[in-house]
């Protein structure tokens, strides 16, 4: 019988003062203390001599190429193919750039580099501290339910698409949660997942935070004595319920979220048992009308570790002409020098942003770009698995692939192995259609800020949906 092993390790990886956050409209700013470690986790199955890893990152988000360089590094250090990787961003906007745009900025660039080779080194010595920790373990998997998200897309006066909180609006309420233990039932490691975007920390708070997910994690580690691992589920059109932060000090708000998701998390890891389970009723002494059900201990059972990625070709909107786009990179690029003559830093960086932009635009027509790659991952471990998708998912996308999954348990990750961007829904599009020209208040419809030329089309996110059902099928 294939024993399963477990190990987990963690690094602690701030950034150095002065670094920027990542952001184009908002969250830019240099950060200007670290408020609460951030760190990488990870954790480490094997059986038979197969090795799988799940890291958590308490970063915002990276191109797949960067994501691909760190997932490399354990992948190095576990011996094991990139596939039994899974990479995981909390997504938490008070966490350094990974340089998705390179910054105008020689000094930031060069801080942005230093960082991600130092992410590396980290994540590499957290892995192979979880192989060292390796040891006989089983798992067990449950859900709770917790209300901190809200449904962010909200209609304006206008008739069209806002950034908002429309607060009776359904949302995937799933906190799903993973307990890892040993054999005598003591935990070794807690993952949970959960869909929202941890912006309790808002855009006028300077700090570096993991936010909301750093004190969920608190609740758990202290109560079980055990290392937890908080995974970014399908969180793309989802906001915090107590709202983007507005103050300058939001750690009240920020930890309010967290002990509230990190309690539901905790009540469903506590009553996940895989060393015992409920056995036949018994008499509870010599006296008539008493019994009881005692806990017997578990029969071990053979477990399948197994993992499986591919790339999902993601179609484009329409390109622009040549001269169109040309046009367009001219104007920014003259907004970019204005914004630099008239010294104001803010203006320079978004600036730069669209410029660069409109660079990629160019290049995109030139080359007759249709399609961008989607990495999608699928881990499985007995009868549960975890789904990675290398995008801004919404919620709706993550229920679908849920409920037709044949896996016993499955939870669905956004902000996996690199983010190309959103993937909205085709009924998510503009029912007038999808303009160039227009500026959206919603992100999703928003490509500048991932430099993709054009938004997805409106049957990208059912592509990427069943990629995933068959590489779980092909698991199954």
């Amino acid at each position: 019988m294939s024993q399963l092993l477990a190990g987990v390790g963690r690094r602690t990886i701030n950034p150095p003062i002065g670094m920027r956050r990542e952001g184009a409209r908002l969250f830019a700013d240099p950060i200007q203390a670290v408020d609460g470690d951030l760190t990488a986790t990870v954790l480490v199955f094997a059986v038979a001599g197969q090795r799988v890893g799940i890291i958590a990152l308490d970063l915002v988000l990276a191109t797949v190429e960067t994501a691909t360089a760190l997932r490399s590094s354990a992948a190095a250090a576990m011996d094991a193919p990139l596939q039994n990787v899974l990479l995981n961003f909390s997504h938490s906007h008070s966490s350094p750039s990974l340089g998705m745009a390179p910054d105008i900025d020689l000094e930031q660039r060069e801080m942005v580099s230093a960082y991600r080779e130092q992410l590396a080194e980290r994540i590499g010595e957290a892995t192979r501290e979880a192989i060292a920790d390796l040891r006989p373990a089983r798992v067990a998997a449950g859900w709770g339910s917790s209300d901190i998200g809200v449904y962010r897309r909200e209609i304006g006066p206008d008739g069209r698409d806002h950034l908002g909180e429309v607060p009776d609006a359904p949302i995937d309420p799933s906190v799903g949660v993973i307990r890892v233990d040993d054999r005598q039932g003591r935990p070794i490691a807690i993952c949970f997942s959960y869909g929202c975007h941890p912006v309790t920390c808002g855009p006028r708070s300077h700090l570096a935070s993991p936010d909301f997910p750093g004190p969920a994690r608190e609740v758990i580690e202290r109560s079980l004595g055990t290392t937890a691992l908080f995974l970014q589920a399908c969180g793309g059109n989802i906001n915090p319920r107590a709202g983007v932060g507005y103050e300058v000090d939001c750690r009240e708000t920020r930890d309010r979220v967290g002990i509230a998701l990190g309690a539901e998390a905790l009540r469903v890891a506590a009553g996940l048992r895989t060393n015992k389970v409920r056995g036949d009723r018994v008499a509870l002494g010599p006296v008539a009308g008493i019994s009881a059900r005692p806990w017997v201990p578990i029969a071990d059972v053979p477990q399948r570790l197994a993992a499986a990625e591919r790339t999902v070709a993601i179609p484009l909107a329409a390109l622009p002409s040549r001269s169109e786009a040309e046009g367009l990179c001219d104007r920014y690029h003259a907004e970019l020098v204005t914004a630099v003559r008239a010294g104001n830093p803010a203006l320079t960086y978004v600036a730069h942003r669209w410029a660069t932009w409109a660079d990629r635009l160019v290049d995109a027509v030139t080359r007759g770009q249709t399609s961008v790659d989607l990495p999608v991952q699928v881990i499985r471990l007995g009868d549960i698995a975890l789904v990675g998708l290398g995008a801004e998912t919404f919620f709706e996308t993550g229920l679908a692939i849920k409920e037709a999954s044949p896996m016993e348990h499955t939870q669905v990750l956004g902000y996996s192995n690199g983010v190309i961007g959103y993937l909205p829904r085709a009924e998510d599009h503009p029912t007038e259609g999808w303009r160039l020209d227009t500026q959206y208040a919603v992100p999703d419809l928003f490509p500048q800020f991932y430099l993709l030329p054009t938004i997805t089309q409106p049957e990208a996110e059912a592509l990427a949906v069943d990629a995933a059902l068959q590489l779980l099928r092909d698991l199954d």
